[in-house]
């Protein structure tokens, strides 16, 4: 995947996860790696390609429209969506209410 393709996949996923009300916290380029074998993908070989990690809230419907959209990318091979345990407590409405308090 050259950098055009990199940019335009990255900015396709952060579309689709910041117009379906999710939040994209950070993305994360790993840079072109050798792949450990040869991968096919639409009748072509490939023997290297950039990877990226991209860490983002959403829903379970948007993630699943993701995943299918990224499967159906000719110019990706490999997608995976994990689950990431985030122990950070964002409570939102607290800090609302000390902002307020300090008034």
């Amino acid at each position: 995947m050259n950098s055009n393709s990199f940019s335009s996949v990255s900015k396709t996923i952060g579309k689709m996860v910041v117009e379906n009300r999710g939040v994209l916290r950070k993305v994360i380029s790993l840079g072109v790696n050798p792949l450990p074998k040869i991968m096919r993908k639409a009748g072509d070989g490939h023997f290297q390609g950039s990877q990226f990690l991209m860490l983002f809230d959403s829903s379970a419907t948007v993630q699943s429209e993701i995943l299918r959209s990224l499967r159906n990318d000719p110019r990706v091979l490999r997608v995976n969506v994990f689950k990431v345990n985030d122990s950070t407590n964002l409570n939102v409405a607290s800090s609302v209410e000390r902002a307020r308090a300090s008034f």
